[in-house]
């Protein structure tokens, strides 16, 4: 009792410590993500891959038994990783080149559409009836914002090629903790059983009995609810994308493949990702045919009411459990604190933290005999 107290009493000096020196210790929890995030983002390809690696592992075991168990978890790996770089690849390979095709055809209108502004530009000036004051007025003012601009760019020019330079940094970087953590993800993968195993033994070892118990059933809730949520998310991604291609080929709609790869791709992304596959879908049917982007925008609405009101719900099922206000709100915290990666996974997790919290307000109230509350 004694040495839980003492326990108690340096964690919460920590603690303070740690908050009233708030700076240094958001620097030094910054510096240390910034050292482990290939093995955090290992930890997380592995949990992904993992939930193919289950499927393709069941499908051996039905197939062959209990023959070949040596090379079962291997080829299994393999297998899931091609599959997935596959399904990248393919994607890249044809959304790239029309992408590419689409910004070519837009470069070559700009000009034809600068022309066309120009000419309405003049032809308001002259159903506007401006004197010849107005007009100078007017230059005088494009000539000054002119100025403005080339002088904003002489004085910051330094800054802008600093945060290219570092945006660029930045990308061999977030490719190199990539290749790590693919490489970390994979011997994670080859021997999860072992670590398992250890990582019982270490909470049984330093935890007491009831706490270590929490603490793995928790572990195997949010296992549980994120593999629910990953499997589902791509299984409903992949049907979203089924339904936008096939609708598009109904409707006769250009670049079909293109967009249907993008608006099943941005789905794993909850609310934004919605957004930008409208935006980028309007962009492609804009250039080619614009008389059909109304069309397009019906369709996309009727497509995400299904996914909303049918696919999810049936697909994803209540793995997740959140009402739509939660997710928004988890999807805006998380998006505001780690972007893109914090808004695909905010979501599992606030799902995680609700069903912890509604698990330890059950027990307190059945422990105060307030069941009926």
């Amino acid at each position: 009792m004694q040495k839980t107290r003492w326990q108690e009493i340096f964690a919460a000096i920590i603690l303070i410590w740690a908050l009233w020196n708030y700076e240094l210790t958001l620097e030094l929890l910054g510096g240390a993500l910034n050292i482990l995030m290939p093995f955090i983002l290992g930890c997380a390809i592995a949990f992904v891959v993992n939930v193919l690696l289950d499927r393709l592992e069941n499908g051996w075991q039905f197939v062959f038994k209990n023959k070949f168990a040596a090379a079962k978890r291997p080829v299994c790996v393999t297998l899931s990783l091609a599959l997935i770089t596959g399904v990248v690849a393919l994607l890249f390979i044809n959304v790239v080149p029309d992408l590419h095709n689409s910004l070519k055809v837009l470069a070559a209108k700009v000009p034809e559409a600068l022309t066309r502004f120009n000419v309405y530009l003049h032809e308001r000036i002259a159903v506007w009836d401006l004197s010849d004051s107005d007009i100078a007025y007017i230059q005088q003012e494009w000539r000054e914002l002119t100025t403005a601009a080339i002088a904003f760019w002489e004085s910051n020019k330094g800054t802008l090629l600093s945060r290219t330079w570092n945006m660029t940094t930045s990308f061999v970087g977030t490719v190199t903790n990539i290749v790590i953590g693919v490489v970390f993800a994979i011997y994670i993968l080859l021997d999860k059983e072992r670590l398992a195993r250890n990582c019982r033994r270490v909470v049984y070892a330093f935890c007491s009995r009831a706490d270590a118990e929490y603490l793995l059933n928790a572990a195997a809730l949010s296992k549980k609810i994120f593999a629910g949520f990953v499997g589902g998310q791509l299984l409903e991604a992949f049907l979203l994308g089924l339904m936008c291609f096939a609708g598009m080929l109904i409707l006769s709609m250009p670049y079909a493949l293109v967009i249907s790869a993008l608006v099943a791709f941005l789905a794993l992304v909850p609310i934004i990702g919605t957004m930008i596959s409208a935006v980028i879908g309007c962009i492609f049917i804009l250039i080619s045919q614009p008389e059909k982007v109304l069309l397009f925008i019906i369709f996309f609405i009727i497509l995400q009411r299904i996914e909303g009101d049918i696919l999810y719900p049936r697909v994803v099922g209540k793995s997740v459990g959140l009402s739509g206000l939660w997710v928004l709100a988890a999807v805006t915290v998380g998006g505001g604190l780690f972007g893109i990666t914090g808004m695909i996974i905010s979501v599992p997790l606030c799902s995680v933290c609700y069903v912890v919290l509604a698990d330890a307000v059950k027990r307190r109230l059945a422990a105060k005999n307030l069941n009926d509350i």
